[in-house]
Formats: C-alpha cells, sequence, structure tokens
C-alpha cells in the first residue's frame, strides 16, 4: 500500500472510526457508537496537502466526462428516488424508462477502471490483514491510487460512476426480483437483494434508506457543479469572473470528500444488506457534503452574475467608444446613464424636490454643455461639500455659463436605507441626479477613464463628451466658484504665496521634495549664491518651495511648504487630462515634463524637482544631483541681448538642464507610471521617446534602450 495518509503523525483513528490496530470497527462489533464516522480532526488544509502533494492529476482522459456523468445522473437520480421504497413494498414498478441523452455509438464506457473502482469501494476483507474489515482511509487511498492519472472532475465522476454501477444494480434487481426469470432472481440473491426489500426490514430501514440517498443525490450534485465551475474556468478569464480562482482551487478538497463520501455510502450499502440491525451513521458527511454543495451553488450563482457583468461591461466600453467618437456629450451621457442591463433604466430627477425628468429633455438640457459630475458614495457625502457645489451651480445658473452638474451616487444594491439617504441629500441638491445605475455601469465608473476609488471627486466633461479634468473638488473646496481659474500646475497647490506668485514671470518656482537634507540643503545653499546674478541678467528670481507630508516635522516656513497629497492631486489632474489626448497634442513638451513626476512618484520616496515660471513649466527631475550642477553653472550665465529677457531665463534653464543629462546621466532611471481608464495605445518616453511598453496593470515603462538593441 501507500504511505501514510496525509502528513506525518496524523492520526485517522479518531476522522475515520478506527480501533486501536487502525481497522475500522466492523457493524457487529460491540463498539459500534452513534458517531461511528467522524471527521472533525480532518481540516481542508490537511487534505490539500495531501491529495496536491500525492495525487496531481495528470489533466487528460481516455473517455467522454459529460456523456459518463450524464448516465451517472440517470442511474442516480433513478435509484435514489422517493417512491423506490413504497414502489417495491407495494410492487409497483415504474414502467416509464428514459435513456440518456448521449450518442451511444460513440461513447464507450471505461468499464475496467469502473470495475477497478468498484473492487476497492466494496472489499470488505483484507487477506493482508487477517480478514479484518479494511478501513475507509485505506479504501480512499486505494481508490486515488487508480485515479491519479485523471483530473478532478473525472476522480469525481469515475468514483460517483463505479458507485451508480453497483447501486443502481441493486435498486434495479430490488424492482425485478420475484416477477422475471431465473436468472435475475438468482443474481439478485447472490447481491442479498431479499436480504434488503424483505417487507419487514425494508419498512424498517425506510429511514436510513431515505438518507442514504439524499447523500447520494447531494454528493451528484456537488460534483455537477464541479464539472460546471471546470467548464466556466475553461471559457471564461479570471479577470472577468473572478470567483472562479476560489472556486476552482478549492476542487481537490471537494473531490477528496466526494469519494470518501462514496466509499461510506458503499460501506452502508452493505451494512443495509447485511443481518446488523445496529444503525450505520451518515450525519457528519451528510453536514459536511451539504456546506460544499452550499458553498459550491453560492460560488456558481456568483460566476454567472460576474460572467454576465463582464459582457455587459465590454458592450457598454464598445458603446462608448462609439459614442465618444461622435464627439457628442449628449451621445456619450446617454450611452452611460440610459445603459441598462437588468432590463430597468436609471431615474433621473432634478432640483431640490427630486423631481424626476424624461431622459429626452436631460439629453436636450446637457446639449452643447460642459457638465461637472459630482460622484460620491451614500456614506461619504458632505453637506460640506454640497454647498460649496450649490455655489458653483447658482452661479452658473445665474451668469447663464454653458455648465451644468449632474450627482451620480455610486451604490451597488439599493435598498430602503440607501433610497431614504439618496432622496435625503437629494433634497440639498438643485442639480441634476441620477439613481438606480446598474451593476456594469458602477464598474465602468471605477474602471474606465472615471476612475472612482470610494472617495467623492468631481469629473468634468467637455460638450465634446471627452473628460477634461479628472478631479476638481479639491480645487472647487478651494476656490468655489472661481475653480476654473486654477486648473494648471502651480497655480492650484493651497499656497497663498504659491498661487500670487505663479502668474508672475519674474518669479522662478522651485517646488522640490526629498528626505535627504543633505541636497535640499545645498541646493538653498546654491540658490542664495546665484540668485543675484540671476536677478542681475534675467530679472528673475529663484524661490524655493517643499512639499511636504507633515508641517510640523519640517523646519521650513510654513509659508513655503505644500502639502504633499495636494501636490500629487493636481499633477495626476494635469497629466491625465493631457494623456488622453496625447496622439492629438502636436507640442508633448509639458506632458511628458509631467509625466516624469509620476515616474519619480513611482519610485517610492521620490527626491525630485519641479521648476515653473509664471504659468509655464519649465522642467521637471527626479536626480537632485543633476539640479545642483545647473545651479553651480548659473554664475556663469550671461542674458542674451534681447529685450526680453525674462522670456529668455525658461529657455536658458532648459538649455542647460539638457546639456547636464547629456553629460552627467550615463544611465536614466526607467521611466514608469500609471494611467488610468481608457488611454492611448502609444505613449512616447518622456525622457528617451522610445515607445512605453505597456504592462498589465496598465502601466507605461521605458528603460531607454538604444536604437541598436530594438
Amino acid at each position: 500500500m501507500g504511505s501514510s495518509f496525509l502528513k506525518p503523525g496524523f492520526s485517522f483513528k479518531a476522522a475515520l472510526g478506527t480501533n486501536s490496530t487502525g481497522i475500522t470497527i466492523t457493524p457487529n462489533e460491540e463498539h459500534m457508537k452513534s458517531d461511528r464516522i467522524q471527521f472533525t480532526d480532518l481540516s481542508d488544509e490537511e487534505i490539500l496537502n495531501f491529495i496536491n502533494g500525492k495525487y496531481s492529476p495528470g489533466g487528460s482522459t481516455d473517455f467522454a466526462v459529460g456523456d459518463l456523468f450524464k448516465i451517472t445522473k440517470t442511474i442516480i437520480v433513478d435509484a435514489t428516488r422517493d417512491s423506490m421504497v413504497n414502489d417495491i413494498l407495494k410492487s409497483a414498478n415504474a414502467l416509464d424508462e428514459k435513456v440518456p441523452s448521449i450518442n451511444v455509438d460513440n461513447f464507450i464506457s471505461p468499464l475496467c477502471i469502473l470495475k477497478s473502482i468498484c473492487c476497492e469501494m466494496s472489499s470488505c476483507k483484507d487477506k493482508a490483514c487477517s480478514g479484518e474489515e479494511i478501513s475507509i482511509k485505506t479504501r480512499t487511498e486505494l481508490i486515488f491510487d487508480k485515479l491519479k492519472p485523471y483530473p478532478w472532475e473525472a476522480k469525481a465522476v469515475l468514483a460517483l460512476a463505479a458507485f451508480a454501477l453497483e447501486y443502481g444494480d441493486l435498486w434495479h434487481l430490488a424492482q425485478l426480483y420475484g416477477q422475471c426469470n431465473q436468472l435475475t432472481n438468482s443474481v439478485a440473491i447472490l447481491k442479498r437483494v431479499p436480504v434488503l426489500i424483505k417487507n419487514e426490514t425494508l419498512e424498517e430501514r425506510k429511514g436510513e434508506v431515505v438518507e442514504l440517498n439524499r447523500l447520494i443525490n447531494n454528493t451528484l450534485e456537488v460534483t455537477d457543479f464541479i464539472c460546471t465551475v471546470e467548464d466556466l474556468y475553461i471559457h471564461n478569464r479570471t479577470e472577468d469572473v473572478p470567483t472562479l480562482d476560489t472556486a476552482v482551487k478549492d476542487i481537490p478538497t471537494h473531490v477528496f470528500w466526494i469519494i470518501t463520501t462514496i466509499v461510506a455510502c458503499a460501506v452502508k450499502v452493505t451494512h443495509l444488506t447485511g443481518d446488523e440491525k445496529k444503525p450505520y451513521p451518515l450525519s457528519y458527511l451528510v453536514e459536511k457534503i451539504a456546506g460544499i454543495l452550499k458553498t459550491l451553488k453560492t460560488q456558481h450563482a456568483t460566476c454567472l452574475k460576474e460572467r454576465e457583468l463582464a459582457k455587459n461591461y465590454k458592450k457598454l466600453c464598445r458603446k462608448m467608444f462609439n459614442a465618444q467618437s461622435t464627439l457628442k456629450i449628449t451621445e456619450v451621457i446617454n450611452s452611460l446613464i440610459l445603459f441598462k442591463d437588468d432590463g430597468k433604466l436609471p431615474a433621473i430627477s432634478v432640483d431640490c424636490s427630486v423631481k424626476e425628468v424624461n431622459s429626452e429633455i436631460f439629453a436636450d438640457v446637457i446639449k452643447e454643455k460642459s457638465v461637472l459630475f459630482y460622484m460620491t458614495s451614500l456614506e461619504n457625502i458632505t453637506i460640506y461639500d454640497v454647498n460649496f457645489l450649490t455655489n458653483v451651480y447658482n452661479e452658473y445658473k445665474k451668469n447663464n455659463e454653458n455648465w451644468t452638474m449632474v450627482w451620480i451616487p455610486i451604490v451597488e444594491d439599493w435598498n430602503e436605507n440607501q433610497i431614504e439617504k439618496f432622496e435625503h441629500w437629494g433634497s440639498k441638491m438643485p442639480w441634476y441626479k441620477v439613481q438606480f445605475f446598474s451593476s456594469t455601469v458602477i464598474k465602468y465608473l471605477k474602471e474606465a477613464e472615471w476612475s472612482y476609488e470610494g472617495n467623492a471627486k468631481c469629473v468634468v466633461m467637455n460638450p465634446q463628451g471627452q473628460l477634461q479634468y479628472h478631479n476638481v473638488l479639491t480645487l472647487i473646496r478651494k476656490y468655489g466658484v472661481k475653480w476654473l481659474d486654477h486648473i494648471h500646475p502651480g497655480e492650484n497647490m493651497p499656497n497663498e504665496l504659491l498661487e500670487k506668485w505663479s502668474n508672475d514671470e519674474t518669479k522662478c518656482i522651485f517646488l522640490f521634495e526629498g528626505k535627504d537634507e543633505w541636497w535640499i540643503n545645498e541646493m538653498k545653499k546654491k540658490v542664495k549664491e546665484v540668485n543675484g546674478t540671476i536677478i542681475k541678467e534675467f530679472g528673475v528670481s529663484i524661490n524655493l518651495f517643499r512639499v511636504v507630508e507633515n508641517k510640523e516635522k519640517v523646519g521650513e516656513e510654513p509659508k513655503y511648504l505644500v502639502p504633499h497629497e495636494s501636490f500629487w492631486s493636481v499633477i495626476q489632474n494635469c497629466s491625465f487630462y493631457l494623456v488622453n489626448r496625447y496622439n492629438q497634442l502636436k507640442d508633448k513638451t509639458e506632458t511628458n515634463k509631467l509625466l516624469k513626476l509620476l515616474s519619480y512618484q513611482k519610485h517610492g520616496d521620490p527626491e525630485l524637482v519641479m521648476v515653473s515660471q509664471g504659468e509655464k513649466l519649465i522642467a521637471t527631475s527626479g536626480r537632485p544631483a543633476t539640479i545642483l550642477k545647473v545651479l553651480e553653472n548659473m554664475s556663469q550665465w550671461k542674458a542674451p541681448n534681447s529685450l526680453d529677457k525674462i522670456s529668455a531665463f525658461g529657455s536658458h534653464f532648459q538649455e542647460n538642464l539638457k546639456r547636464v543629462e547629456t553629460d552627467y546621466e550615463k544611465s536614466p532611471d526607467c521611466c514608469e507610471f500609471d494611467i488610468p481608464g481608457k488611454i492611448p495605445k502609444n505613449i512616447g518616453c518622456p525622457v528617451c521617446d522610445h515607445p512605453l511598453e505597456t504592462t498589465i496593470f496598465v502601466s507605461y515603462k521605458c528603460c531607454h534602450r538604444k536604437n541598436s538593441d530594438n
């Protein structure tokens, strides 16, 4: 026989009802207890370690698993029907028999392996063990040995078919006994059928037969779900149906319990056809299989729901793509808001009364307008935000501006409590609201370019149906109705002095972030040294602002500090807006500088500098040494002989930076960043202009390979 079952030291005695010799207690021994078959000591982890370590399947079969299962199902359904016992007691047998719907000419039964399994399943005595009964442990292990080359679902189907071959034959003979020829009666006698169907015996054991049949049917149903889940796994991507991953990983453990249950059921049949009248309990297995069945039903239902969602999501993405190509906001909004996958359209309402409006009227209202979408769950909405947005809405309405607003509550499952919350908050909003979005649209809002991640945000769509700004809620909170005036980098940082200087071309702003105080102190020192020269030559002064996560831990004047979160929110907003129109941009200079910043952020704790002059973004760098070298050279700079020396400063800085990068940056860092939502297929590296590699997480990366390496 094989090595010990499960891991060393594991005791099967308590788990499988064995005595001190390791042999199963026979039904006619005085040790028979109501808890004869106990599996409480057996964990799924122990089972999985065992079957994966010793019984990994080969992955192929030489028979039609589906056809074998259909035949097995037909046998079991008929043999376990509720009326079987009553029919035999009344000698009234069913006449309407149906043949399984398979191609009999092409199906070849794997009879040899079935008989081999039957032999192990029904082995009562072990010659090597002095005629003692073979334990369930040993039978299960021997069956797994024989099924080693087969995939998991085939293991389950073969074991169940082998049991059905014997169990179906038993009840088939029971139906015919005493009513047919001598051959049938003689075979029935050899199989102890008369012992089972003796009226007083069958009447007495009717409850046990019913319990056994229910367990067999549940085991059949578990096997059916396993086959269905395997088929779903083959024909669907786990990215679309994520529950499949968990469901498939559980299958080996389920198969173990199926085979163990079948062996126990075979022992139960031997008990029913014997003279022993004491009960042979299967209660633990009944509970175990019922629990597995419940889990599989839930997983299967979830898989079907996820598959349908993935199908509808692809349909919506295609519909949105076609709508966006029209460059009409009405087409885009109608495709999104009026999309239905469950037969129910979302409800559109307006005014504080939550008055519902016709979708055609809504489409006419938003025609040729920019739309500000307020996206939030019903849990993280605040009166603070609602008041700010109400002021913005009223200002737009008062000035008859070409804007409107729409609230999109992100709710997966609407219930009475959610509806009450919607009506409560909706009564405070004079703008449009959309209720009852389908799961598909919610998925689109989370995964496409809208990139909703749980926090409240405001997305702006222009009259052409394009997302113009990724999230402007921070700007609205700070600037209110004037938020649109502060949409560019450097102009929308939450710092009054920085805000003031962002419109002044005589101010060169160094926005820097880092934890290495050495280079930061060196930069301050060099700026102090060269500022006089730069002011004299170009009429421009250099001013330092530090990006920090905690203002209290940095020894800087508060007026020269910028919050880390706000800084990156602004950079991301501008970057995502520009990159979504990357292929339409003639000049990608500013976009590339912002993408370089995103790449620095990807490295964890970035050491970076962003240089701007007025509204113009001059440069970004993730190598402090490069900026220090540029500052070191500034003492030798001379302004050109032109009237506009202030404007010449930016180009002078860029030329010197490029020269330093060429001389000192022999191997630039890889450039890598993530872009949410709909993105262009081809983006050039902001450092070396090579096409960026797209990773599975929709990340862009380039390590600046030379042309000769391509």
